[in-house]
């Protein structure tokens, strides 16, 4: 309770401390027993995570609550905070999502997550009308991932919006090419599009 206090205080005082993208983690430890009640999550899958950087690539229907939930099941089985790419540049919600884990989609800051040893997640595209298929991955994307020679952990998630019960199903690393260049992204980014989905097949 105390330890609690000392940190909501820190808060109010603005006295904590960020990393150099914008990372709470003493606020994310804070706020993980609400994300306790609000989901039930069911992990499967490949819960051995490899250690050191990481990089997710997560399916997405509806596009609020998904990264999430993914974020708290792999800090739930593995104690590793997510990277989320795609926070907005715009106050006040970006800067309160960054305080979360959430970055920019820049490949500069990919690249430095990725050389600071970071999970990073990486959302398909939107597939709201269609719940069990995979969205794309625009390839562009993986360039930072390809360069650093990063695995890939696809990831599907299946739940529904307001609703508590979620399954999140991790699939086995996917290695990145040795020679990087524009043909192994494109080949990475569909090897990945189809892992996800079979994970899909079988949810």
């Amino acid at each position: 309770m105390a330890a609690t206090a000392d940190l909501l205080r820190r808060r109010v005082e603005g006295t904590f401390t960020v990393d150099p993208w914008g990372l709470d983690a003493e606020l994310v430890e804070l706020l993980a027993p609400a994300a306790g009640l609000r989901w039930d999550i069911d992990v499967e899958g490949a819960l051995d995570l490899p250690s050191g950087p990481l990089v997710l690539v997560i399916s997405r229907r509806l596009g609020l609550s998904e990264p999430w939930v993914a974020a708290e099941a792999v800090r739930r089985v593995a104690d590793r905070l997510v990277r989320f790419v795609g926070v907005p540049d715009v106050a006040p919600v970006g800067p309160a999502l960054r305080r979360l884990g959430a970055v920019g989609d820049r490949p500069d800051e990919i690249a430095g997550l990725l050389r600071a040893g970071e999970v990073v997640g990486l959302t398909l595209g939107r597939e709201p009308l269609r719940r069990h298929h995979a969205g794309t991955l625009h390839p562009e994307v993986l360039a930072p991932v390809v360069a650093a020679g990063v695995p890939v952990v696809p990831v599907a998630v299946d739940g529904r919006e307001l609703g508590r019960y979620w399954r999140v199903t991790l699939g086995e690393p996917i290695e990145a090419a040795v020679h990087p260049g524009p043909l192994a992204v494109a080949e990475l980014a569909e090897h990945t599009r189809l892992a996800v989905q079979a994970l899909l097949d079988r949810s």
